[in-house]
């Protein structure tokens, strides 16, 4: 009976000061798991025509599927968005903001130093489809967004307000003696 005494005694004392600071740790861990993300901030930037910022404008838009925005809710909040003080705007850029760095990966991350986020976390989107962003830890899920970027469109709609606007024939001397004149066009129209 003294022997089992003993045992506890020296368990006492033994230094589990390491258990507890890695339990600490562990517990600290769960509370940054990387989760879906139910909602993204939206940043629209209007450029005009001499290349300066005239408007900003931010809103929240939650996903119908989480970590997806759809295609079609994409189409709409850029058509929505294209018109501000009665001034057209198109589409310039879009750009993702996706932070999904690792839980274990947090205490690395935050002790580098020089530490640029937005290369690794910020991407150009290039075609208009569903936009997928990954998962997120919790303290970090409102810092994802996406940047919508208008530039001022042209007033002219696209037509050419030059008037004298006319067809030119280009001749091109295709013999010595300029019997036989060709324009570009039908230069080689003969060869074929």
């Amino acid at each position: 009976m003294t022997d089992m005494l003993d045992l506890d005694y020296t368990f006492d004392d033994l230094d589990t000061s390491w258990l507890q600071e890695f339990e600490k740790l562990d517990n600290e861990n769960k509370n940054y798991i990387n989760e879906d993300l139910l909602f993204i901030k939206i940043n629209y930037i209007y450029v005009n025509s001499k290349k300066e910022i005239t408007n900003l404008y931010e809103e929240k838009h939650i996903f119908k599927t989480p970590n997806i925005l759809l295609k079609e809710d994409l189409i709409g909040l850029i058509k929505r968005n294209s018109f501000v003080n009665q001034t057209k705007y198109s589409l310039l850029s879009i750009l993702k903001y996706n932070i999904n760095i690792e839980a274990k990966n947090l205490k690395t991350f935050f002790r580098m130093k020089n530490n640029i986020i937005g290369d690794a976390y910020l991407h150009s989107i290039k075609n208009i489809t569903n936009i997928h962003f990954d998962k997120t830890i919790s303290v970090f899920q409102d810092l994802n967004s996406l940047i919508i970027i208008f530039f001022e469109k042209d007033n002219t709609n696209g037509l050419i307000t030059n008037m004298n606007n006319s067809t030119r024939r280009i001749y091109i001397n295709h013999f010595k003696n300029n019997i036989n004149k060709k324009t570009k066009r039908n230069l080689f129209k003969d060869i074929t």
